[in-house]
């Protein structure tokens, strides 16, 4: 079949440097439509071009090539970095499909569930009516269906939500559909006969665990040794003005002179008070701000091992729901 005349043209402004036109035949070629052959290879390249131009049709058109496989090596990890792409420039159905992604978990992503909902509320917003709905889902309690409660979610796969403990005990052993049997628990993936490697993961994944727990606590036992040492230091210097002031009232003032002297020496050592005061309350300023970056650290140290026990479990909850 010839090209039809709007595929020369197309293909003209293609041959310019037009991403529009780029993207426009390379879903021709997918397809295989207006006289144009169907062709996976050429198809590929003329969406990277217009990807590359920024065209949202052509990073759409690549993220699906890499993920059919489709005239280049199939990857699942370029796809979603290419679907995304076409969703910050706000295309509905990339958004939706990135979110969904995201939120279940798909193949190429991890699981980052606040990453995938705002996506979908990206998609919902424009009325998209599948994002809508799958944003009703996930605000479900898994066991007793409630919407808009305050959930909870399972600590071990955190794949499933409830809306208190009770449901999830409930659901824990349900005699209809328990969640126990797919949860990706280390030790039951051990007694079912899990790979080796993906044990060797869980445990290099406890052993980081540790050292980052270790490293925090060391951390902030040597702060809190600082903090101690400067505040001894700071008291000892007010005993120590405290008693020469006291020496120094005591003494007799034999002149105007000496009593001079004395004003002056008062004075000096007054103002030495007041400095000494002015650094104690830099220094509480000081040891507060301290106290809330150890806080911080401790945060975002187990924040970072929360993370690393979710990467290390990704694995073993695959291997489950491939085996149930």
């Amino acid at each position: 079949m010839a090209p039809s005349e709007s595929a020369k043209l197309v293909r003209r402004a293609a041959d310019g440097g037009s991403a529009q036109a780029l993207a426009a035949l390379g879903w021709w070629h997918l397809e295989g439509v207006e006289g144009v052959e169907q062709d996976d290879v050429k198809a590929a390249a003329l969406f990277r071009r217009a990807a590359d131009l920024g065209h949202v049709r052509g990073e759409i058109g690549l993220a699906l090539c890499y993920y059919r496989g489709s005239g280049l090596e199939q990857n699942y990890a370029l796809s979603a970095e290419w679907g995304r792409k076409a969703a910050d420039q706000g295309n509905v159905t990339s958004q939706f499909q990135v979110g969904e992604l995201y939120a279940r978990g798909g193949v190429g992503v991890k699981k980052d569930l606040p990453l995938g909902k705002t996506y979908l509320e990206l998609s919902a917003a424009q009325g998209y009516e599948v994002a809508i709905e799958l944003l009703k889902e996930l605000r479900k309690c898994v066991a007793c269906g409630k919407l808009d409660v305050h959930h909870m979610i399972c600590s071990w796969c955190r794949n499933v939500r409830y809306c208190g403990k009770g449901c999830q005990l409930r659901h824990w052993e349900s005699p209809t559909d328990p969640h126990r049997p797919h949860c990706g628990r280390r030790r039951e993936v051990a007694g079912a006969g899990g790979s080796s490697s993906e044990t060797t993961a869980d445990d290099d994944g406890c052993a980081m665990n540790e050292a980052l727990k270790a490293a925090a606590t060391a951390k902030m036992e040597a702060a809190n040794a600082a903090r101690e040492a400067a505040v001894a230091a700071v008291a000892a210097a007010r005993a120590a003005m405290c008693s020469a002031r006291a020496a120094m009232l005591a003494a007799p003032a034999a002149s105007k002179k000496e009593k001079k002297k004395k004003a002056q020496l008062v004075a000096k050592v007054q103002a030495a008070e007041t400095a000494a005061r002015e650094a104690a309350a830099v220094l509480r300023a000081a040891l507060q701000t301290e106290r809330e970056r150890e806080r911080e650290r401790e945060r975002n140290a187990f924040a970072c091992i929360e993370r690393h026990q979710a990467f290390a479990l990704a694995p073993v909850q695959t291997a489950l729901r491939s085996a149930t």
